[in-house]
């Protein structure tokens, strides 16, 4: 009987054990395959190479567009407000990214990130500055964490139109160039140039608006001091053309074009504050809903974009 229970117990030692060898092998094959990632709206070739020149506002509205129509309506506009001279066929200011992205990818690509050029420090300030004034190399010597001394190669970039000297050293020598210092002065440069190969007269315009779902519709309020209006005898008038994409749960699943009218007296029109509109909505059912909006001034040809969301 004891023999019995001995062999027993070794019986299922072997099979827990061999269990425990089956799950290891499983765990070991499952992370040695290659699994397919589904990567956010957000994460692909345009965002990742234009978020370094997009406003703020518009990476927080690419960040949520769920799908590729939305996505591809976004880089249409992108650079369709970016193009200095719309009257001819190519967008000057697409051409001059693009082909700033192709000289650092050939020319910067380092170990950094996935060894893409616009992610090295040269790449990001020429993508941003465009090419310097003067680029000369040569060697620094710098003190180590154990304040010994070293010789590194570096490259000299000078900027004339923003007196900026900029130094970036290969300090592991791995051919990985640093920026030594991100100096205000730099950050200033950037800031004023970041809009130098876009149409700065439409990035700038000043008409915008907020948007909410409330009961029934979508309200849309936009100061009247952005507005332009026609006046004739007396009266002011203005247009809007309106089109919202509306998703729920990342999934579209409506679109609208509408337009509105305004008209009254110069003296009722000079007294707003805001003008309001609103698009009459009925959620289909309960969930989370994204409104991605665009109002075009018709008189100016101005236009803004803003995403909102409602939970229902």
């Amino acid at each position: 009987m004891l023999v019995f229970e001995m062999e027993e117990k070794l019986r299922k030692k072997s099979i827990f054990v061999m269990l425990l060898v089956v799950m290891l092998m499983l765990v070991i094959v499952s992370c040695g395959v290659k699994k397919e990632v589904d990567l956010e709206p957000y994460e692909d070739e345009f965002f990742e190479e234009t978020r370094l020149i997009m406003l703020k506002k518009e990476i927080k509205i690419y960040k949520h567009l769920p799908d590729k129509d939305a996505r591809e309506a976004f880089i249409k506009e992108f650079w369709e407000k970016r193009d200095p001279n719309p009257e001819t066929l190519e967008n000057e200011a697409k051409i001059e990214f693009d082909r700033r992205i192709e000289y650092i990818n050939r020319w910067f690509s380092e170990k950094t990130g996935k060894g893409r050029g616009w992610e090295s420090d040269r790449g990001r300030v020429y993508l941003l500055l465009g090419e310097p004034d003067e680029r000369s190399t040569g060697e620094r010597t710098i003190v180590d964490r154990l304040w010994g001394r070293m010789r590194v190669q570096a490259e000299f970039w000078v900027y004339n139109r923003h007196r900026l000297y900029l130094e970036f050293r290969d300090i592991k020598s791995f051919g990985e160039f640093r920026l030594r210092s991100w100096s205000p002065a730099l950050l200033e440069a950037i800031k004023s140039e970041k809009f130098a190969i876009f149409n700065k007269e439409k990035v700038t315009q000043r008409f915008k608006f907020k948007a909410k779902y409330d009961t029934g519709e979508i309200r849309i309020q936009i100061p009247a001091e952005y507005v332009s209006f026609e006046e004739k005898e007396g009266k002011m008038s203005a247009e809007f053309k309106i089109a919202v994409q509306i998703y729920s749960n990342s999934k579209k699943i409506d679109d609208i074009e509408e337009t509105r009218t305004l008209a009254a007296n110069k003296d009722k029109i000079l007294k707003k504050k805001h003008i309001g509109l609103t698009i009459p909505y009925t959620l289909p059912s309960k969930g989370k809903y994204s409104f991605d909006i665009i109002v075009t001034d018709v008189i100016s040809g101005s236009s803004y974009r803003n995403l909102i969301q409602h939970k229902f």
